[in-house]
């Protein structure tokens, strides 16, 4: 049997893609809907969760909202966004279960320990462009930390419901970029995500990372049943 993992602040999936190639069964909770999410789905207020029901998986991850914590935080719509870390963080402590928190960069100052995670970790891009996406990953089990393998070459953003060439030298960006496809083909082929909307990916965490995290979590889960 596979052990279940809880997939929280779950949106449309990229993180429990990779959890579930890991090996895990995976249940993902979001506040709003996701008819997209591959796995079962509980759309509810992750904050109100009974703590015993949380404590009734093996692990749990959570991925609380990043606006709060990144670049644009100041930008109109965005100015005050919940930063839920410390909170979340509480809520977890108190199952006893190993979990994973991720964020943005800009979140490191509230996180404990983070690893930071690179597409170019994971050789990850598109259309000749690499995929950098920086993720920071906070768990209570060990995490190797792997190095950036950062090229000279463009590399691909995927935000704001593009996909965006930024030259490595300049860190030029454009949302009139052409990409053999369009948009969301590059989008998609640089996250190794296929099944979400352009807007969807933007927000995505690419499986490859989760499976990374995931496998040390595998491990961690192996060695306390058996001690």
């Amino acid at each position: 049997m596979r052990p279940r993992l809880l997939d929280l602040f779950c949106c449309a999936g990229g993180a429990a893609m990779g959890y579930h190639q890991a090996g895990f069964e995976v249940v993902g909770v979001d506040i709003r809907p996701q008819p997209r999410y591959p796995f079962e789905f509980i759309q509810a207020d992750v904050l109100t969760l009974d703590p015993a029901f949380l404590a009734s998986f093996d692990a749990i991850h959570a991925s609380p909202p990043c606006q709060g914590y990144s670049d644009l935080r100041h930008a109109p719509g965005t100015v005050g966004a919940p930063r839920l870390i410390s909170d979340v963080r509480s809520k977890l402590g108190q199952t006893g279960r190993p979990f994973v928190i991720e964020n943005v960069a800009g979140a490191e100052s509230e996180m404990l320990n983070p690893r930071r995670l690179c597409g170019s970790m994971f050789g990850l891009g598109a259309q000749g462009c690499q995929l950098q996406r920086h993720r920071l990953i906070e768990a209570t089990f060990w995490i190797d930390q792997l190095n950036c393998r950062h090229t000279a070459a463009a590399t691909i953003g995927v935000y704001g419901g593009h996909a965006r060439k930024r030259s490595a030298k300049h860190g030029g960006r454009g949302t009139r970029d052409v990409w053999t496809g369009g948009h969301k083909a590059a989008a998609s082929e640089a996250l190794g995500i296929d099944w979400m909307t352009l807007q969807e990916l933007s927000e995505a965490i690419p499986p490859a990372y989760t499976r990374f995290v995931g496998e040390h979590l595998m491990a961690h889960l192996g060695l306390r049943k058996a001690a």
